[in-house]
């Protein structure tokens, strides 16, 4: 027997809830970097697939990825401890840089939605 499934109740529960997440960033052994990640909406990924997606004049389909996470950086990072401008977030050392986007959406996470579809046509 199937049992019919009921409506969400709490329309907020299908919502971005707008509030930041504190994550630490070893820096090293007694050092760390605080940063404050949103979560992100829809839309908000779909703006991420305009900076990965490059479409050449002949036809060809370029990936960005530095791109990518200029946006994911930009959309995602809400601040940081110390403050870090944009231009200092993109120069952050591999290490450091990498345990962050870490943190953030993945770009294979976009291929498996519409870029995904729009690829394989």
């Amino acid at each position: 027997m199937s049992q019919e499934k009921k409506i969400v109740e709490d329309i907020s529960s299908l919502l971005v809830n707008g509030i930041s997440q504190q994550h630490d960033i070893v820096v090293s052994e007694d050092s760390i970097l605080k940063v404050w990640v949103k979560e992100l909406s829809f839309l908000d990924l779909q703006g991420a697939i305009k900076e990965v997606v490059v479409m050449q004049p002949n036809g060809d389909v370029e990936i960005d990825i530095a791109g990518y996470w200029k946006y994911m950086l930009n959309t995602c990072i809400e601040k940081t401890e110390p403050a870090l401008s944009h231009a200092q977030l993109y120069a952050l050392k591999p290490d450091i840089a990498n345990q962050i986007t870490d943190l953030l959406p993945q770009p294979t996470e976009l291929m498996g939605g519409p870029l995904g579809d729009g690829l394989e046509g």
